[in-house]
């Protein structure tokens, strides 16, 4: 009798327990845990995933993407040199469409989930300037161009 019940008191602690477990909204696709953290970008609140240096490249790609932290860009904030031109690759890494957009730079392009698109922009002179995407904007997909 005791084999039983403690056969019981197992199986409703496992029962009790997997959901819980399987719930857990730790880990992401991408393996980052950055995504939880917000950042201001102009105005706006962003879902930070880090910053990297692009200063003194041509090229620079940047993952728009999406997963159980949000919807963010990869990097979330690129360094750059005063005026320095790139060719950002921004690259739908996400479930859904993506879209980059630099309002003072008339950068508008939707981006497929899995493809990727080519544009080519210019650090400011001093400060930031935001992109976002237009479709995830209020969700937190925002990110800037900053002068290093």
């Amino acid at each position: 009798m005791a084999s039983r019940t403690f056969v019981l008191l197992t199986a409703a602690t496992v029962a009790l327990i997997t959901p819980a477990a399987c719930s857990s909204g730790g880990s992401s696709a991408s393996g980052s845990s950055s995504g939880s953290n917000k950042i201001t970008i102009g105005s706006d609140q962003a879902n930070d995933h880090g910053t990297q240096d692009a200063t003194g490249t041509s090229t620079f790609t940047i993952g728009a993407d999406n997963d159980s932290s949000g919807y963010f860009f990869n990097p979330t904030i690129l360094l750059g040199s005063a005026g320095q031109s790139i060719t950002l690759d921004i690259k739908n890494d996400g479930s859904v469409q993506h879209n980059f957009s630099i309002t003072s730079m008339n950068v508008n392009i939707t981006i497929q989930p899995g493809a990727s698109q080519e544009v080519k922009v210019t650090f400011p002179q001093t400060g930031t300037v935001e992109y976002f995407c237009s479709f995830h904007h209020a969700l937190g997909m925002a990110g800037e161009l900053s002068v290093a």
